[in-house]
């Protein structure tokens, strides 16, 4: 009887120090739930002390330009709203923001590239090919575009029929390597159904639909006349039967 009492004691025990464990478990998790963010926050170890930016030309700017206060805590540092920030720079087209712990925050900028040049009579700018206008870099050789708009720096092209035109321009024209036979220097846009591209020697004709066909085509004509050695002014291949016009040539400098 004596040991069946004991053991009714001794079961009771338990279960009281089973309580008692799970509402210390309680009061810990809610403890560390409510506090240990604020001290973390306080914590100068979770200060952010470093700010790395890849390409690292474009660190100093990136820093003051966030300009994140050196005791703020990494671990209360809202990535959207950097983010967010970041991305209003006109030359910046996307980025990458990661925390590395305990105090160091990561950002990867990939950087717009100029893509051809568009300039009518009084301003010239680069554009990228999300048709975002850049400034003109020294030394920067590529396709001049006339008949769009040169916007404002860091606006973007309200010409996107144009800009699409010339994209699979661009795609047809390397596909079928027309450089090698006929290097255009720039693109008279002004109107898609007549749209001219100058090269070196002559001028090439296309419309801003079928561009591939048209492109196929103008390959095989320009190597046709290259084989016979004839010179031509223009080339026109917007219709069913491609138009070379004989450039005419000057035979008195003999």
């Amino acid at each position: 009887m004596r040991e069946k009492l004991r053991e009714a004691k001794r079961k009771r025990i338990k279960k009281w120090l089973y309580g008692v464990g799970i509402a210390l478990i309680i009061v810990m998790s809610f403890y560390l739930k409510m506090f240990l963010p604020l001290w973390c926050k306080k914590a100068s170890l979770f200060s952010v002390k470093s700010i790395i930016v890849e390409p690292q030309n474009q660190s100093s700017f990136i820093k003051t330009y966030i300009s994140i206060p050196e005791s703020t805590s990494i671990l209360s540092l809202n990535l959207e709203e950097v983010y967010k920030k970041i991305r209003q720079i006109y030359f910046i087209e996307d980025c990458f923001i990661e925390k590395h712990l305990p105090d160091t925050l990561f950002i990867k900028l990939k950087i717009r590239s100029p893509w051809v040049v568009v300039a009518d009579s009084k301003n010239m700018v680069a554009m990228d090919r999300q048709g975002i206008f850049l400034p003109v870099e020294e030394n920067f050789k590529t396709w001049n575009i006339v008949g769009m708009f040169p916007g404002k720096i860091g606006n973007q092209t309200v010409e996107l029929e144009k800009l699409n035109i010339l994209k699979e321009i661009e795609q047809w024209y390397n596909y079928y390597d027309i450089v090698q036979v006929f290097p255009v220097e720039t693109i008279f846009i002004q109107d898609i159904n007549k749209i001219e591209l100058k090269g070196l020697k002559g001028w090439l004709y296309i419309r801003g639909d079928e561009i591939r066909k048209q492109l196929e085509t103008a390959k095989q004509v320009i190597e046709t006349c290259k084989k016979n050695n004839f010179l031509f002014e223009y080339i026109d291949v917007r219709f069913e039967q491609p138009y070379v016009k004989e450039a005419v040539v000057d035979k008195s400098d003999k």
